[in-house]
């Protein structure tokens, strides 16, 4: 018999007062856990019962229907001496397969993690115990870094592919564009469109060395791949205007177009890191010279 004051669980008992949506109609005694099953209400936590995992006469462990890891003993049982290491090693696992939307995909990895535990209650080797929450580990690290990327690469795509499209239709309208802004200002709107297509390619060729987690959510990635984006843009236009001024090839005669050179200096200015902070370091001492003099 399961002894409510003194059965242990992973997770805070909820008050009694608490309804959930999905408990069934059927109650099961208290301390009957060995004949609970899918979509039963274990009364005890409040919990109603996703993916049972184990059940024995001394412990139990399951899903529940909110994808959260539970299990309880009786008094008699005896956990393992790792028992401590397993239940911190699968807390750490929950929290991190947090980000997983699908529920699906979040009930199989919830339910392997939980697999982990019910090995650990039933005193399997410690080695085999944490060689199947290892390869959890190894799961959730690849679809961590699969959805993050998703996340940011997104954002980017879309604002680099309306950037490119804004390119096409400026250009094809470029007689009507440059008599209504002037050919200075058109180039210049070029130069700013160009930056994005740099941006995007900083982004994917070094998307090995970006470190990203999933569980810092959706919005932040999204974010981080816009600001990347934006930082091209404004990189460009500066690199633009720099041309436009002649502080860039000023005075310096070149076969070939000279607007085809600035979208190329505006497309490197998107994908460096260290183009724009030159220049600028460039300007600044420029200017403190003419101060002096």
């Amino acid at each position: 018999m399961l002894d409510r004051a003194a059965a242990r669980h992973c997770d805070t008992p909820v008050s009694e007062d608490t309804n959930e949506a999905a408990v069934p109609s059927k109650q099961l005694p208290e301390g009957h856990h060995f004949h609970l099953k899918n979509g039963d209400h274990h009364a005890e936590l409040n919990k109603t019962i996703q993916d049972l995992v184990l059940s024995t006469d001394s412990y139990f462990v399951y899903v529940a229907s909110d994808h959260s890891i539970q299990w309880s003993t009786t008094d008699e049982h005896q956990a393992p001496e790792y028992f401590g290491e397993i239940l911190s090693r699968v807390a750490i696992l929950e929290a991190r397969s947090g980000f997983i939307e699908d529920p699906n995909t979040l009930g199989n990895i919830r339910r392997q993690i939980a697999e982990g535990l019910a090995r650990c209650l039933g005193n399997h080797r410690k080695s085999d115990c944490f060689a199947l929450l290892d390869e959890v580990d190894r799961l959730l690290a690849a679809r961590n870094k699969e959805t993050a990327w998703k996340w940011y690469f997104t954002a980017a795509y879309k604002v680099t592919g309306a950037c490119a499209v804004g390119l096409v239709l400026l250009w094809l309208a470029r007689a009507y564009a440059v008599s209504f802004i002037g050919r200075a200002a058109f180039e210049v709107s070029l130069g700013i469109l160009c930056g994005a297509i740099g941006a995007l390619l900083s982004v994917t060729t070094r998307a090995s060395r970006i470190v990203m987690d999933a569980n810092a959510g959706q919005q932040i990635h999204q974010l981080e791949g816009l600001s990347r984006i934006g930082a091209g843009l404004i990189g460009a236009l500066f690199v633009a205007l720099s041309f436009q001024g002649g502080l860039i090839m000023g005075g310096v005669q070149f076969p070939g177009s000279r607007l085809a050179m600035m979208l190329a200096f505006c497309i490197a200015a998107g994908a460096s890191e260290r183009l724009v902070p030159s220049l600028v370091d460039k300007i600044e001492r420029s200017a403190l010279s003419a101060d002096r003099h």
